[in-house]
């Protein structure tokens, strides 16, 4: 009988390491704050770059984020400033 519950309790144990091997626990769902980053709209061209790669500038009290460099001269080139 001793050895039967031995049996038993190794063949869980093995079934157990086998499927934690062969598939591994699922982590906690990620939200889509934490997948990608915040995405800013250029507003002289009105594409969309990540806030971490856009050219930030700051006018009059404002942070203002572009595109690129030339996204930004044409913008203080422009009558209007600042857009909002």
């Amino acid at each position: 009988m001793s050895r039967l519950i031995l049996y038993i309790i190794l063949l869980v144990l093995i079934y157990w390491v086998v499927k934690r091997a062969l598939f591994p626990p699922k982590g906690k769902a990620k939200g889509p704050e934490e997948i990608g980053e915040e995405m800013i709209q250029d507003p002289v061209c009105q594409c969309y770059v990540s806030k971490r790669h856009s050219y930030a500038v700051s006018i009059g009290g404002k942070k203002l984020f572009f595109c690129s460099e030339e996204c930004y001269r044409k913008y203080m080139s422009s009558n209007v400033l600042p857009k909002t």
